[in-house]
């Protein structure tokens, strides 16, 4: 796990950054999302803002995911770039978000913020919903169907009975 003491680390700078590789059993991804096999490479750069931090993250690597047609295995690129706020915890009971909130993820304690949590966050966003190892993986087996499909009358003529 990657920790990081952001107060300490702005007491002397104004950015940071850092390249880490994360070991797919700290990143914990959920099993029924799917399988990270090989470490995930990250470069990170995180500058101070008001009340809050933007962290910009290059992510590289994959996840090995089931198609949820042909339910074969294969490997997805997660690799990607992001910018993210990074703001405490919200202490009201009611927040309102504006569009441009929806960027924002939220620490709990700034001398402990937890930077893989926020790379498995962003790596679950990348992993569609309907995963598919091709765009046009089976769209010719529903033809062949339609085609071979044999009804009540067809085998009662092969048989004889009519």
């Amino acid at each position: 796990m990657v920790k990081l003491n952001l107060k300490e680390i702005f007491k002397t700078r104004r950015k940071f950054s850092q390249s880490y590789v994360v070991k797919p059993e700290d990143i914990k991804l959920p099993s029924d999302l799917g399988e990270i096999k090989e470490p995930i490479s990250l470069y990170v750069e995180i500058t101070k803002d008001k009340g809050a931090y933007k962290v910009y993250m290059e992510i590289e690597g994959y996840v090995v995911l089931e198609c949820s047609r042909c339910l074969t295995l294969y490997h997805k690129d997660v690799g990607k770039k992001e910018v993210v706020r990074v703001e405490p915890y919200p202490t009201k009971d009611v927040v309102y978000l504006k569009p441009a909130d929806l960027e924002v993820s939220f620490y709990e304690d700034e001398e402990a913020f937890d930077l893989t949590n926020l790379l498995r966050e962003q790596i679950i966003l990348s992993i569609p919903t309907k995963p598919l190892c091709s765009p046009d993986c089976m769209t010719g087996f529903e033809i062949s169907l339609k085609e071979e499909r044999t009804t009540l009358g067809d085998l009662l003529k092969k048989s004889n009975v009519l």
